[in-house]
């Protein structure tokens, strides 16, 4: 694309975080209808930070904007101590730029101590009103089931985690 013709490009970036493993990959390529990054049912694949980036233009092109919208994928968060750290001090510089932060909860993950702990430490309270919290790999609530579809007991399974996720989140808020 030739940008020179736009005076204005606004950077749009939806940040995808959480821990290792949990669909962060999978799910952007989803979203884009890509297989643009690497994904394994058996191990972490995202070790450096990657993003699949789209020019927009502005409809009324005698405005001269455009927008570059950007799907951030970040390592997970929880391989080893050493990672995290780096990985952390990413996720603050990029929540600090990010028009969404997207953050993936397991849905069969019962300890969450490092969501808490990314939540309490990193997450800036201030962009919560850009956050998104959605629970990834729903099919593996228990009781497992091999159907194409969710047991009347996984779907309250998996309520019951939203309305936990989300008086988490709520608890925040007040405080």
């Amino acid at each position: 694309y030739d940008h020179s013709d736009y005076r204005n490009i606004k950077n749009l970036s939806i940040v995808f975080i959480g821990q290792t493993g949990y669909g962060k990959s999978s799910l952007i390529n989803k979203l884009i209808n890509k297989d643009t990054f690497e994904t394994s049912d058996y191990r972490a694949c995202t070790k450096v930070l990657q993003s699949a980036d789209f020019f927009l233009h502005h409809k009324m092109k005698h405005e001269k904007l455009a927008y570059q919208l950007s799907f951030v994928d970040l390592p997970g968060i929880g391989e080893n101590d050493k990672a995290d750290e780096q990985y952390l001090q990413w996720y603050k510089n990029y929540i600090e730029e990010a028009a969404v932060v997207v953050y993936l909860f397991r849905a069969d993950k019962r300890d969450h101590s490092q969501d808490e702990y990314f939540f309490d430490k990193v997450f800036d309270k201030s962009k919560v009103e850009n956050l998104i919290c959605v629970i990834s790999q729903a099919d593996k609530i228990e009781p497992l089931s091999r159907e194409m579809e969710l047991s009347p007991t996984q779907k309250e399974n998996l309520e019951k985690k939203k309305n936990d996720i989300k008086s988490k989140r709520s608890e925040e808020r007040r405080v």
